[in-house]
């Protein structure tokens, strides 16, 4: 019972975060949020599993069967760390940088003109930070329901420069190496609940 514990409360949804982890980091997207200076789908491993399953969670690091992973738990959520802590400092940098938030403005500005027409209007407050955060995660294309879908459309151009920077690439070669230990991570966990189901004849999931 504890190792189908282990496959199911704590492999089954690390495995199916980290696929969807790896799907963001796939495409340079780290969900990073201004507000809350985190990254918002690529949390830490525990973060995964749900609350009520942590027990299980302590246990599965904590036995010899599953050596190592622990270590390789901590390793994700330290290159998680550096994957926010470039970001905040990227992202601070252009909060006090006059050519970014005067650019943001003239923008501002110029979409205000035309946006008016058509009923739509956005205000300064949070853009700045907004935009920020749509460099760190690299979109290039919003969702249309997005307030800033249309803004973005017309002068996403215009910022792209902002990835150019020293800065930018901090946070790059953080998400890549996040996506590397991801991705080795992975495919650890998927061959150890392989084994953990081949040597204990368990299914990797449960049948109703």
């Amino acid at each position: 019972m504890r190792v189908k514990a282990w496959v199911y409360a704590v492999l089954n949804p690390a495995i199916d975060s980290l696929h969807r982890e790896a799907s963001f980091l796939a495409t340079g997207n780290l969900t990073w949020q201004g507000d809350t200076k985190r990254c918002e789908y690529i949390r830490p491993i525990r973060e995964y599993i749900q609350y009520s399953q942590w027990p299980n969670y302590e246990d599965f690091v904590a036995d010899t069967l599953n050596l190592g992973f622990r270590e390789k738990f901590e390793e994700h959520d330290r290159a998680l760390s550096g994957v926010e802590s470039s970001a905040v400092e990227y992202a601070d940098g252009l909060m006090h940088s006059e050519p970014f938030q005067k650019q943001v403005n003239d923008s501002l500005e110029q979409y205000q003109l035309t946006a008016r027409a058509n009923g739509q209007y956005l205000y300064l407050g949070s853009l700045p930070r907004a935009v920020a955060a749509l460099l760190v995660n690299r979109i290039d294309v919003l969702p249309s329901h997005y307030g800033t879908h249309e803004f973005w459309e017309i002068y996403k151009s215009g910022f792209k420069p902002y990835r150019e920077g020293i800065s930018f690439q901090s946070v790059k070669r953080a998400a890549d190496e996040l996506k590397d230990v991801s991705t080795k991570l992975l495919l650890d966990l998927e061959n150890h609940r392989q084994l953990l189901c081949r040597t204990y004849d368990i299914p990797a999931a449960p049948i109703p």
